[in-house]
Formats: structure tokens, sequence, C-alpha cells
């Protein structure tokens, strides 16, 4: 079931509606070809479509899963949008701010590495000047020790100066006591000398000394203030990898619903052709449907998902959803009994096309496939939508790739030549403008 088409002023209700035997041969056909699932609403909510679980050979291992993200091919495609721009804008200067972050932060810890030898090697410095100026003090005390002795034996014995003027002290003895004089003096200078000399060494140690732990308490300093900036960086590059993470997000959700460079191609809708293109060369390989040819019936049924205001969800579903207008015969528009109690159109009272490929409810029921895998092929996802009007185009193949099979499949479709016309004109305009084999 079509939506009005501006173009054309046709719709498919009136231009499809199945007799009892037309709808019999078909439900007939499709039983032997496998595409059928036959039963009331109820039962086809219980048994879901079957799904396509071979690995197509076009569609990369890596690729996510429909609505998680674009197949690689589609990502590859030219596509921009005002959203778009900026997150990647966005990306390249949120990169570019990790990229600094994590060289300063290399910097930094490679400045902490040579602080840290440096404080070691100040700390083991440190540690022999104070052991030298341990050994310095103690000399100076053991020298000036010997000077107090010196000086009381001076006090005390005066080296004889008294006894040198009494007459009675011999020559020989006043010979001796000058000798121990000038010995004794000789001493004192001596030791003099060295506790003036230890005294100048204790002080420089004391200085290096003193320089040292300044130089420490720097470097510490230094280390701790570079600790700090190390710690810094690491949070900011956490910040940024979780901005990074978002922005990543904000991107993909961007390129789903950018617009494809030169078309009114959504990302997010190429993504779901171009996937029931490549399902289909598995399922049903002499089809040989492409994915442009699917994308011409969506931009004549919704304008991929778009008509009247709706959008495209990264998940495939259009919101809100898409109904064609009541088929009660009125508008100049046929009569299509109720076939789903208003399960999927809404309405009990009689059938409309749905979603945006716009199936009636009975067609729906014949061919519909579930492509994201969620276990319900839903009319109003877009991916479900699309290879489910892939399967049913395919019931005219083979050679779809070809434009008289290709013709006969949209005038199955949608029983109006001029219908057709358009939708090849879209469709070879999708193949000219998309460099997507």
């Amino acid at each position: 079931m079509d939506l009005v088409d501006t173009d054309t002023g046709s719709t498919r209700s009136r231009m499809r509606v199945p007799t009892l035997l037309a709808m019999t041969l078909l439900t007939l056909a499709c039983l032997l070809m496998g595409l059928t699932e036959v039963g009331s609403a109820n039962a086809l909510e219980r048994n879901a479509p079957p799904r396509i679980l071979q690995q197509p050979s076009d569609q990369q291992p890596s690729d996510p899963v429909p609505g998680e993200g674009l197949s690689a091919a589609v990502a590859a495609v030219p596509a921009n949008s005002a959203g778009l721009d900026a997150a990647v804008e966005e990306q390249k200067k949120l990169t570019e701010q990790q990229k600094r972050a994590q060289q300063e932060l290399q910097q930094t810890d490679k400045e902490i590495q040579d602080v840290t030898l440096r404080r070691q090697a100040s700390t083991e410095l440190l540690a022999r000047r104070s052991e030298q100026v341990t050994k310095a003090a103690e000399t100076q005390q053991k020298l000036r020790g010997a000077l107090r002795i010196i000086g009381v034996e001076w006090f005390i014995t005066g080296f004889g100066r008294l006894s040198a003027l009494n007459p009675a002290v011999s020559s020989a003895e006043r010979e001796r006591l000058d000798r121990a004089r000038v010995l004794s003096e000789s001493a004192a200078s001596s030791t003099i000398s060295k506790e003036r000399f230890a005294r100048e060494q204790l002080k420089q140690l004391q200085e290096e000394l003193s320089d040292l732990q300044r130089q420490l308490v720097e470097i510490e300093d230094s280390l701790g203030q570079l600790s700090s900036k190390s710690q810094g960086l690491t949070a900011s590059l956490q910040q940024l990898g979780e901005q990074l993470a978002k922005n990543e997000q904000r991107v993909a959700e961007a390129r789903m619903s950018a617009t494809v460079t030169g078309t009114d191609l959504s990302t997010g809708a190429l993504d779901a052709y171009w996937r029931a293109a490549v399902a289909l060369r598995v399922s049903n390989p002499n089809c040989a449907i492409p994915w442009w040819a699917i994308a011409g019936v969506g931009r004549t049924e919704s304008k991929h998902g778009t008509y009247r205001g709706a959008s495209l969800g990264r998940d495939g579903l259009v919101s809100p959803p898409i109904f064609g207008p009541e088929l009660n015969g009125s508008n100049s528009f046929a009569i299509v009994r109720d076939s789903d109690g208003g399960a999927l159109d809404g309405t009990a009272a009689t059938d409309r096309a749905v979603g945006p490929m716009q199936f009636l409810p009975s067609s729906w029921k014949a061919v519909a496939r579930d492509a994201t895998g969620d276990g319900v092929a839903d009319p109003q996802n877009l991916y479900d939508a699309a290879l489910t009007a892939g399967v049913y185009l395919c019931r005219k193949g083979p050679g779809l790739n070809q434009e008289g099979p290709l013709r006969a499949a949209y005038f199955s479709y949608n029983r109006s030549q001029r219908y057709v016309d358009i939708v090849m004109s879209q469709a070879f305009d999708y193949q000219r403008s998309v460099p997507l084999a």
C-alpha cells in the first residue's frame, strides 16, 4: 500500500486489491518458496519470521548489528550535516588535547624520574657529608682537648722557667729544660695549626651540609609539584577519555542521521538498504537486487521514513509511525477489508498501508522479515521493512540488477506504470550519485 505520491497522484491501495483467487495463488506460491507465514495475527506474533544468519561476503565481520552503528561500507560513504560536522570538529579538538596532555604527561614523568635520581644522589651525598661533619667535629674536639692539656701543663710547670733562675740548677739541666720548652712550644704550635685547619674544614663541611639540605628541600618541593602536575594530567586524560567516548557516540549518532553527499539519503536509510541487499545476496543470490533498487522504493513510499515530519531513529524505527490513508472507499480509494484486527495499522475497520515501505498488513504477513535480530518483524522499522521489500521484489526475479526484470518487480509492488518510471528514475539517480557498489 502506497502513500499518495504528489507527482503521480496514484496509490497502491487503488491499484493492488487482490482478489480471493489471486490471494490464494499468491499464498500457495509463497508457501512453496518458503517466504510465507500462515496464520492469524496472534500466530504471527508467536512465530517471528526467519532471520538471515549467514555472514554475507560484503559485510565485514566487525560490522555492528543493525541500529548500533553503520556497516563499514556505508560508514565510508561521504556524508555531512551540521551536527556531524560539529561532532567531528569536537572530536578533533578533544583528540588534539589528549595528544598534548599525553606528551606533557610523558615529559612530566621523565622529569619526575630525573628529579628522583637527583634526590637519591643528594640524599646519599648528604649522608656522607653528615658523617664527615661528625668526624671533623670529633677531630676538632680532640685537638682542642690536646691544647687544653698543653695549656694546663704550661700553667703548672712553666717548663722550668723558675728552675732556670735557680743558681743551683746545672747548665745541663737548664739546657734540658730549654729543649723541653722548645718541643712543647712546637707541639703547641702544630696542634694550634691542626685545630685551626680542623675548624675551617668543619665550617666548610657544615656549609656544604646546609647547602645540601637546602637543595634537598628544593628537590622535594619540585618533586611534589611534578607529582601534583602528573596527577592533574592523569585526571585530565581520564576526563578527556570519557569526553572522547561520549563524543564518539555523538559522532556515531550524527553519522547515522547525516545526509549522503549529493543525495536526499540519510546514512541510516542507506545502511538499511545496503544491509538488505547484502543479506539477499546470500539468501537469494539469483535475485541480484542492488541496494539502490530498494532505495528507489523507499524514496517514493515515505522519503526514506521522513514522510509528514517523521524521523528515522538510529535503531531504524520511524517516529511517529507512518500510516497511509484508511482504505474505506473514500477519496477515490479502494475498499480493503481489515486483515489484522488493527494490530499493524491501528484500525480494525479497514486495512491501510504501514511503515516506511508502505505494506498492507496482509502483504506484510506474507513476506515479513526481521533484519535487526530482535525477534520482531516491525513494518515501522526501516531495517525490517527494507529487507521485506527486497524479499517482495525478488519474487519477480531473477536478475533484478537489470532494468527489464526490475521494472516488472516494481510493477508488482504498485501496478502503475507512472509509479514504475518514477521509482526507476530515483533508483538510477542513487546508483549514479552514491559511491557504493
